[in-house]
């Protein structure tokens, strides 16, 4: 795929290109959390082996130290939820929003965080914009994280900084994919070295200047927003999720938690239409082919690479509904043909939410994963807003072949290459799913 291709969906961690019928993965610059931070040298490790967690957000790590009963800072000051009340991207420097729910690439199972893209890295020449503090709170952690790329394997360096903000004990927004810090907080922090964390407690105020955002770190913000006073119940096995994800089960509604004008202004330039707009993560159903599945073996969610460097998402399967225009039924491999993978499938048929294991054998055409514009029905680059995106599956690229042998238990085989006529049972490329 070529580095220049009109690509920006799923910012720094992989890419989909949109409108010319394939669903691509840009290998250029991961996402924080697809591998775990590396930890700062002066982490002691503790009896796991792992490093010792410098905050409740922090992956890879033990967490045995941290204060139990809440997810707070020891700066953090009060309990209940926090209102945005003001844009992290100035509405003039931002492209559109992506909201969570997409599958992309390593993101096998939908994302659980939101996109903030700007105009600025697209522009010619590219520029980065200021990125601001959404509400007033307590900076608890920063992070910066750097790996090296690996030429031969055409694999970009990645210099990523990243932010959590505290409006209480319970309630906080956390960014990524910030090229730097600025403003009283960057003075505050300072110049932080390779693969750094700090948890400087520091205050700021909704609006105040933070950092900048843009290339060569990515093309916007990645956004979290969290609130440990919800859980979220679509999620048939919330354990394995949060053993390696803490806040996994308690996302938030990014525009539920934002006070008007504000929220009007930031809707408009959403990518879905369907509620919630902030987007859906869990769509488990027990006894259900929809949701998430996970190779047996493989180590459920978490994997046994989690922490390790390694591919985690590589046992994970998911069989949900389009992150923009959740009327299409999607399917996401971690491992298609040797790498991850996500389709839409062809005819938009069976629901998977009503396929048990009555239903036998079920078969799903996958054709590449195409979107455009609802109301000109041309094909979307990703370069900007447009309004009520459709999703639509390109020509038959293969089979999948699915069948639940269990409440929690699911047979499946791919196909690649074959039509739905062409595949009569099950072969020796089956494998075994369980969640």
């Amino acid at each position: 795929m070529a580095k220049g291709s009109p690509v920006l969906i799923g910012l720094s961690a992989a890419a989909v290109l949109i409108g010319v019928g394939a669903a691509v993965h840009l290998a250029a610059r991961p996402h924080r959390h697809l591998q775990a931070n590396p930890s700062n040298p002066s982490d002691h490790s503790s009896a796991s082996g792992l490093p010792a967690c410098s905050s409740a957000t922090a992956t890879g790590c033990d967490r045995s130290k941290l204060p139990t009963g809440t997810r707070g800072s020891s700066g953090c000051r009060g309990k209940g939820p926090g209102t945005i009340t003001a844009s992290p991207i100035a509405l003039s420097d931002l492209a559109y929003i992506q909201p969570m729910g997409l599958m992309i690439g390593g993101h096998v199972t939908p994302i659980d965080h939101g996109y903030f893209y700007i105009k600025g890295a697209v522009a010619h020449p590219p520029q980065q914009a200021a990125v601001y503090a959404p509400l007033g709170g307590n900076v608890s952690v920063v992070t910066r994280t750097v790996r090296r790329g690996d030429p031969a394997a055409k694999q970009a360096s990645y210099d990523d900084y990243a932010i959590t903000i505290e409006a209480t004990c319970t309630f906080r927004v956390r960014f990524s994919n910030m090229v730097r810090f600025a403003g009283a907080l960057g003075d505050n922090v300072g110049q932080l070295g390779e693969n750094e964390t700090k948890t400087p407690n520091f205050a700021v105020q909704a609006g105040e200047l933070i950092g900048y955002t843009g290339l060569p770190t990515a093309f916007g913000i990645d956004v979290w927003v969290e609130n440990d006073d919800i859980t979220l119940t679509g999620f048939v096995d919330p354990a394995q999720y949060t053993a390696a994800e803490v806040w996994k089960t308690h996302m938030a509604d990014l525009f539920d938690a934002t006070e008007e004008p504000l929220r009007s202004q930031l809707l408009a330039l959403d990518e879905r239409d369907a509620t919630p707009r902030w987007g859906k993560i869990d769509y488990d159903i027990d006894g259900k082919l929809v949701g998430n599945w996970f190779r047996v073996g493989t180590g459920g969610y978490g994997g046994s690479q989690f922490g390790r460097g390694g591919n985690y998402w590589t046992g994970h399967l998911s069989v949900v509904y389009d992150g923009n225009d959740p009327r299409q039924i999607d399917v996401s491999f971690g491992d298609y043909q040797g790498q991850a993978q996500q389709f839409a499938v062809v005819g938009n048929t069976p629901d998977p939410a009503t396929v048990d294991q009555s239903s036998g054998l079920t078969k799903f055409e996958l054709g590449q994963i195409r979107q455009s514009s609802g109301d000109t029905g041309k094909p979307w680059d990703g370069r900007e807003y447009v309004p009520h995106v459709t999703t639509r599956a390109g020509p038959v690229v293969g089979t999948v072949l699915m069948q639940l042998t269990g409440q929690r238990q699911l047979k499946m085989e791919i196909f690649a290459g074959k039509t739905a006529s062409h595949v009569i049972g099950f072969d020796a490329g089956a494998e075994l799913f369980e969640r």
